[in-house]
């Protein structure tokens, strides 16, 4: 057979092998995106099924702070509260006793600072992994004491409620809530966007659930990364997988992604950040010394998975600023024990 011809049949074969190829791709892609639809779907109608809880009353407002005096805004960082996830000393039940522990907590805390000054508003930072999901390691369906649904109605529910608590402790709340690794719906792999989150989609019932309360200020968190404006005062709120390998960056590494992005890598101007993620309470300047990286705590307690892949374990906490907003700075911090000690 001459050459040319021998050639014009490669050529045919290789164009067939191609278009086979990539007929089985185009397969593969439906095939995955209908699997990712499919869970998007299952956790919208559990979100709809759940919606039709019945509304809760308006909640009375404190009595107003009439002084003239500068105020300062409380800030609640509330994060990493693993709804479902089962150890040795946690479960759903542990975890409202540990929340409700902090608002509590933090409650008493601002009536202190009320004796020198008014403190009448209340920044609430919801950090992610509010839920412990299911797709995040091979076990985790088998250390859980509630599977999707459950977690997702009862976590919007506490959330629901640790909001309605704030609105009787201050006049005016404002709630910003970032979505974590743990809500993810299915695997890496499957066709779904990474903001079809089960953290914020608990965040969108309670929101809705609470849109009576004309005291409260709630937006939605489409973005993963999430703007935190108090006055003068302007942090950005990460769930703190945003930076390093598979999730996991050192505190340096944080830190010099947090220098460049003050440094004009992130489009706004900012002065701290507020990271969940590493269940610790630590804090780490930047490099022009005003500025801090603050890691929260978690409510978990006995995380087998920190323990024997990191070496790492912390004490239930989360974490509460007062915010000065006509300076522009934290003016006040704790560290908030949840464990009852």
């Amino acid at each position: 057979m001459p050459a040319d011809e021998l050639e014009e049949l490669r050529s045919i074969d290789r164009e067939q092998a191609l278009r086979q190829a990539n007929a089985t791709l185009q397969t593969q892609l439906v095939a995955a995106k209908n699997k990712g639809a499919e869970i998007v779907n299952a956790v919208y109608q559990a979100a709809y099924d759940a919606s039709l809880l019945a509304r809760t009353e308006k909640v009375k407002p404190p009595v107003p702070d009439k002084r003239t005096k500068s105020a300062e805004v409380a800030l609640w960082h509330m994060t990493d509260w693993q709804g479902a996830k089962l150890t040795t000393s946690y479960n759903s039940e542990v975890m409202k006793e540990r929340a409700w522990l902090f608002a509590t907590k933090a409650a008493k805390i601002t009536e202190i600072q009320r004796t020198d000054h008014p403190v009448k508003d209340c920044t609430i930072m919801f950090g992610g992994d509010m839920v412990e999901g299911l797709w995040n390691f091979p076990t985790q369906p088998h250390e859980i004491d509630a599977t999707l649904f459950k977690q997702f109605v009862t976590v919007a529910k506490l959330i629901e409620e640790v909001v309605q608590f704030s609105l009787s402790v201050y006049e005016h709340v404002t709630v910003v809530a970032e979505w974590g690794n743990h809500g993810r719906l299915g695997s890496k792999r499957d066709a779904i966007p990474k903001s079809d989150n089960l953290d914020r989609m608990t965040y969108e019932l309670a929101r809705q659930r609470l849109e009576h309360e004309t005291r409260l200020t709630w937006a939605d968190c489409p973005e993963d990364i999430q703007r935190v404006e108090i006055g003068n005062y302007r942090a950005l709120l990460m769930h703190g997988d945003e930076v390093g390998r598979s999730g996991f960056a050192s505190p340096s590494t944080f830190q010099a992604a947090g220098n460049r992005w003050r440094a004009g890598a992130y489009d706004w101007d900012f002065q701290d950040i507020y990271l969940g993620h590493y269940h610790k309470h630590a804090q780490e300047n930047l490099s022009d010394g005003l500025g801090a990286i603050y890691w929260t705590g978690s409510l978990e307690s006995d995380n087998r998975y920190a323990r024997d892949s990191m070496a790492a374990s912390g004490v239930p906490s989360q974490r509460l600023h007062f915010v000065d907003p006509d300076k522009g700075r934290v003016s006040a911090i704790y560290q908030v024990w949840c464990d009852g000690q």
